[in-house]
């Protein structure tokens, strides 16, 4: 009979793996019963960027690129499943987002295994592992075809398998964790440019780690193997995807980037923008995901703590504000209000940071967190006063975009205007009530997780209901209009740039086995293999008068003046 001792800690083994299962599942079906409503793409040009690569992984044509440029196709390849097993575009965007969910769902069994490596208990390793999941940051962009879907994932792995690749232990097992830690970075890149600034760090912590040394060099090397290799595989797929639509340049998010830090002239505009990231990262995670980056931040000062935990949060803070840094440099000057409190880049960062903030919650004393609270509070002021005084009138004048700021409207409850004070008010509040609730003990902190459960579930619904739901205008451009316009799924269509922007990136997608050209039809020849040509109705003339000079063999198929377009057949 086996032994007792050794039975016990099988048994538990077992019960917690399917506990976390169960919450896993969990997480998936909240996330599914979300997007229950969610038949097409609406954030334009974004998600038909994505949706289109994963139809050419699939198997399916090219077409033109919505974003105008060749995006990385690493999430692509995730959803790309679901655009070969159907016909149908909505029930392929659909499958794609029973994806995302089992994806983003993801967060619960690396935040598990982030916190027991932080000497939580089970229990509470799991409900805060499960609070981390549902936080807005993570479920809002799991709900679009968006890359902000799996990068949280991949950041939170990235992270475990770098502290694994440090800490003592066998070097087959350190080799394996280093293994995880170069595929995860080198995976990041082929998903979007700010994997670059995981792919550097990754350089720079094994050089660092090597030389110091940190590493047995069997392991190092196992290391540098898989981030080689991983960003070898990252270009083969960007080369390839390069080759199918020609037509269209690779992205140059990189290079616009460096063209902006380099700029003297924009030192005060990027300050203002990647302090005003911060900002939003730790607002968003209501002050916990600002305390796990203080505690970062000390532990990278304090000589005591481990070589392990002092490289870990150094190379996640770096991460943070090389992202932070080449965002607010490449973002463009399109009068967006966003453009200065931009939320989606940093957000891959939130589910790390919440966890050590949560983590410190239960660790730290009542001396040292009162501490680490303050420097929460001027982190919070700092960055949000200097966005007032750099972005200046720019917050009360340019565009206020719902979709791209749901966590500070949720937190002002102004789902038509952006207030910096009331978003940082609300969120201070909320931060204030956990450090009070930790302040009184073990119990005290319990209650405060159990309030953040609780919140993350009320925010993330609200959010959801106000923001995430498609609006008419989207539903019509991706159904309504290819009705109206008689195309099917296997066209090939010549669609005027004079028609309204949104509707050409949406049917890059919705003709699914056909392709679409953008053209100019006073200026440029229409592709002699379109068989469909979709142009602006002139006000107030016949149809025909719509394509003057046409080709040969061309014939109005279908008049639309009251939505403004005429559709031609050869």
């Amino acid at each position: 009979m086996p032994d007792a001792t050794t039975e016990t800690p099988d048994r538990q083994r077992v019960l917690w793996t399917a506990m976390v299962l169960a919450v896993y599942l969990g997480e998936v079906a909240f996330r599914m019963y979300l997007v229950r409503d969610r038949a097409v793409p609406s954030i334009h040009a974004d998600e038909e960027a994505y949706l289109v690569i994963a139809r050419v992984l699939a198997g399916g044509s090219a077409t033109a690129s919505p974003a105008g440029v060749v995006v990385p196709g690493g999430y692509s390849m995730i959803i790309a499943p679901a655009l070969a097993v159907t016909s149908s575009p909505v029930t392929a965007y659909r499958l794609a987002l029973v994806i995302n969910a089992l994806v983003s769902a993801l967060v619960v069994p690396l935040a598990f295994t982030a916190l027991r490596r932080r000497r939580i208990g089970h229990a509470a390793a799991l409900v805060i592992a499960g609070t981390t999941a549902l936080l807005p940051p993570v479920v809002f962009y799991s709900q679009f075809a968006l890359t902000e879907t799996v990068l949280p994932s991949v950041v939170l792995a990235w992270l475990l398998c770098l502290h694994g690749l440090l800490v003592d232990g066998s070097v087959r097992v350190r080799a394996r964790y280093g293994v995880g830690f170069g595929l995860a970075a080198g995976y990041a890149m082929s998903v979007h440019d700010r994997g670059t600034v995981l792919v550097v760090v990754s350089g720079a912590v094994l050089l660092t780690a090597l030389v110091r040394p940190r590493v047995p060099w069997p392991a190092g090397l196992a290391a540098g193997t898989a981030l080689a290799l991983g960003v070898l595989a990252a270009e083969l797929l960007a080369a390839y995807l390069h080759r199918q639509f020609f037509y269209s340049p690779p992205s140059a998010v990189g290079q616009k980037a460096l063209d902006g830090l380099l700029n003297t002239g924009l030192l005060g505009r990027n300050t203002g923008r990647m302090l005003g990231q911060i900002w939003y990262l730790v607002t968003s995670t209501w002050g916990t995901g600002g305390l796990g980056a203080v505690v970062c931040a000390a532990t990278v000062a304090r000589r005591r703590a481990t070589p392990a935990d002092r490289i870990v949060s150094a190379a996640l803070l770096i991460a943070v504000l090389l992202v932070a840094g080449a965002a607010a440099a490449a973002l463009p000057d399109d009068h967006r209000l966003d453009d200065n409190v931009y939320a989606r880049y940093l957000s891959v960062f939130a589910p790390a940071l919440f966890v050590v903030g949560v983590a410190a919650l239960y660790r730290l004393g009542r001396k040292a967190l009162l501490r680490h609270a303050a420097a929460v509070f001027a982190l919070v002021g700092l960055c949000g006063a200097s966005v007032l005084l750099l972005a200046g009138s720019l917050l009360r004048t340019d565009n206020f975009v719902l979709w791209a700021l749901p966590d500070s409207s949720f937190l002002a409850g102004d789902w038509h205007a952006f207030d910096l004070p009331r978003s940082t008010a609300a969120a201070i509040m909320v931060f204030s009530l956990c450090v009070g609730g930790a302040l009184l003990g073990r119990r005290g902190v319990r209650c405060v997780v159990a309030f953040l459960a609780g919140f993350a579930v009320f925010a993330t619904t609200v959010i959801t209901v106000e923001v995430s739901r498609p609006g008419h205008e989207s539903l019509w451009v991706a159904t309504g209009f290819p009705r109206a316009a008689g195309l099917h799924s296997g066209d090939r269509v010549a669609i005027s740039t004079s028609l309204p922007w949104a509707l050409r990136c949406e049917q890059t997608y919705q003709i699914y086995r056909g392709r679409l050209w953008d053209v100019d039809f006073i200026r440029d020849r229409v592709p002699l293999t379109a068989n469909v040509a979709v142009l602006k109705a002139p006000p107030g003339v016949p149809a025909k008068a719509s394509w003057p000079g046409h080709p040969r063999g061309w014939t109005v198929a279908t008049a639309q003046p009251a939505y403004g377009f005429v559709v031609w057949r050869r």
